[in-house]
């Protein structure tokens, strides 16, 4: 997320990153106009307070990182848990 410290030193032509929940790397996105609650890129308005939104590729990536480890570990409980009912048919 982007401080309010940071959004006072944002202008039309810096670079900032998106976050999507379901990518696998940091949208880079370019401002080209900004208001004090909305950044736009190209004619994409965000709202200032988007968790998505980040001022540095680092934190941006942490962030798609940190949501695909999740989602990884969900996706490894998953198999278990189909592993376990195959076993138990099987069993039958």
């Amino acid at each position: 997320m982007i401080t309010d410290e940071e959004w006072k030193n944002l202008k039309s032509g810096d670079v900032i990153w998106y976050a999507d929940q379901h990518a696998l790397k940091p949208q880079t996105l370019i401002i080209t106009k900004i208001t004090e609650n909305s950044v736009y890129c190209d004619n994409t308005r965000i709202n200032k307070k988007s968790y998505l939104l980040h001022s540095s590729l680092n934190n941006a990536t942490q962030a798609v990182n940190f949501r695909l480890k999740m989602q990884i570990e969900k996706i490894q409980q998953q198999i278990v848990e189909n592993l376990k009912q195959l076993e138990n048919e099987h069993d039958k």
